[in-house]
């Protein structure tokens, strides 16, 4: 695999790894935990986001450096390798904030039609027994 097929690979990882931890998280959170969970989630979300947003692609080209070209080193082209890493560091924390925002709507949505008694089984059986 030459780098800038690596490159386009850690490119999509960077991009898509916070929205999907940040998802499983929580909805994890949301069956097991109570509503208390909400503010820690989202302040940590989104400050791990910030964090990531500023050393994941950093750390990833420090540890897979582009190759040596000489042309490029000695200033005769512009060398763009490695910009991949850090935008996709940036993107993947965008996409996280907005799934952490989307999952603690779709977590508040659903307790408040379970408490309001719209997503209950035993009221639905209870409507079909009398029909």
């Amino acid at each position: 695999m030459d780098y800038n097929n690596f490159e386009l690979v850690a490119f999509w990882v960077l991009s898509l790894a916070p929205g999907v931890l940040l998802t499983t998280a929580g909805i994890l959170a949301h069956k097991r935990l109570s509503t208390a969970w909400v503010p820690r989630y989202l302040i940590l979300g989104i400050l791990g986001c910030f964090i990531y947003a500023a050393f994941a692609g950093l750390v990833i080209r420090g540890l897979f450096p582009p190759p040596y070209v000489p042309g490029l080193s000695e200033g005769q082209g512009l060398d763009l390798r490695g910009i991949g890493l850090i935008a996709g560091s940036w993107i993947g924390a965008l996409a996280g904030v907005a799934f952490a925002l989307m999952t603690v709507a779709g977590s508040s949505i659903a307790r408040r039609l379970k408490a309001a008694g719209s997503l209950s089984p035993r009221r639905d059986i209870r409507s079909h027994r009398g029909a």
